[in-house]
């Protein structure tokens, strides 16, 4: 047994996150783990994944206690605190984690350790306000931990030899909150043969979550009273605002399945993507890989997706420069299969290969 890990790495495990809803994480480790032929190892499953994986539940007091866990405050320290006690088995020669909790997991020295960030905890670093209206004692008992679990958290950074993000933009953070470099930069996998390309039908598309960040309603109010149709795909906590808001020009579908999915990116005219500060952002992509171009703000991992005048435009937050961008967008001829290419970069043979690639050494 190698006192200091060295490549090849040909027998490792993935350490996830509970998988207790279906998730962009929750896709890129079951695409990983599919791609590596490695189990997953997590603290409880309570929904499927979609591949064909081997998931093995090392939680056994959850079903007992798990209840409780979930309703006590900080309550990440005690999800922190399973994982830091899951002995992994010894056999495996790479152990990559992926989600908040896994970061404490504690590896064997022969053991060579990855971690893939997808983002560091945002209610640690960047939600410092979300506290504010709290009266003064509980406002200070509340700085105090967030300060002592931030420290915790950092702490556990340092036993990790290698760290994968999923965006530049990842990496720019990790850089920020816990001073690493990232050894690799590798997207999430995408299946791009799944799209498909049909002639445009005469609508604009907004697809995802209907939350606040994703600032949909912004969208309805600069193409509500246009010439231009807006279909919008989603649900979530804003839907009923979003509703509201829309004119007779825009249509809210509320819940679409996937074969609905794809049909309306494949008929659209483009999509339309106002989120705020995304990390990465699946729909442009899917978007591109249905020969679709992209209007989006130009903010977070957005300005990386998009070649402007390739396959999409880009404008800076604001109504009468959303409203300006669809203007040139509809003033443009764009080319189904040079977009396609465009989303080639985020294929899922794309980010088996890179891994493969890290773990024999070759990267």
């Amino acid at each position: 047994m190698k006192a200091i890990p060295e490549p090849p790495f040909t027998d490792p495990c993935i350490i996830h996150r509970p998988i207790t809803f279906h998730g962009g994480g929750e896709h890129y480790a079951g695409t990983l783990a599919e791609g590596l032929d490695a189990p997953i190892y997590t603290l409880r499953q309570t929904e499927p994944l979609e591949q064909d994986v081997e998931v093995i539940e090392f939680g056994d007091d959850w079903d007992r206690y798990g209840w409780l866990l979930n309703r006590l405050p900080f309550r990440s320290l005690l999800f922190d605190a399973a994982y830091s006690s899951f002995e992994v088995p010894k056999h495996h020669d790479a152990v990559i984690t992926t989600g908040d909790a896994p970061k404490s997991v504690i590896h064997e020295p022969h053991q060579q350790r990855y971690h893939l960030l997808h983002a560091p905890r945002r209610w640690l670093f960047e939600s410092r306000a979300s506290y504010a209206e709290s009266a003064a004692p509980i406002r200070w008992i509340k700085r105090m931990a967030r300060s002592y679990l931030r420290t915790l958290d950092t702490t556990s950074t340092a036993r990790i030899d290698d760290f994968v993000v999923n965006s530049e933009v990842i990496g720019r953070r990790l850089e920020t909150y816990y001073r690493r470099a990232s050894t690799a930069v590798i997207y999430p996998p995408i299946d791009t043969d799944a799209y498909y390309h049909e002639p445009s039908e005469g609508f604009l598309l907004s697809l995802g979550r209907l939350e606040p960040g994703k600032r949909v309603q912004d969208v309805v109010k600069v193409v509500n009273n246009t010439d231009y149709q807006l279909k919008i795909a989603g649900t979530g906590s804003a839907e009923a605002d979003v509703r509201a808001a829309a004119g007779p020009n825009v249509d809210v579908l509320g819940y679409v399945s996937e074969a609905d999915k794809y049909r309306l990116l494949a008929e659209c005219d483009a999509v339309v993507f106002n989120a705020e500060q995304e990390d990465f952002g699946i729909v442009p992509v899917e978007a591109f890989a249905s020969g679709k171009p992209v209007v989006g703000v130009a903010e977070g991992f957005t300005p990386y997706q998009i070649e402007p005048g390739v396959n999409g435009v880009l404008y800076e937050r604001g109504a009468d420069n959303l409203r300006a961008a669809l203007d040139r967008l509809s003033n443009q001829e764009w080319g189904a299969e040079t977009i396609q290419e465009t989303a080639m970069q985020f294929d899922t043979s794309s980010t088996l290969e890179q891994w493969r690639a890290l773990l024999a050494g070759e990267a």
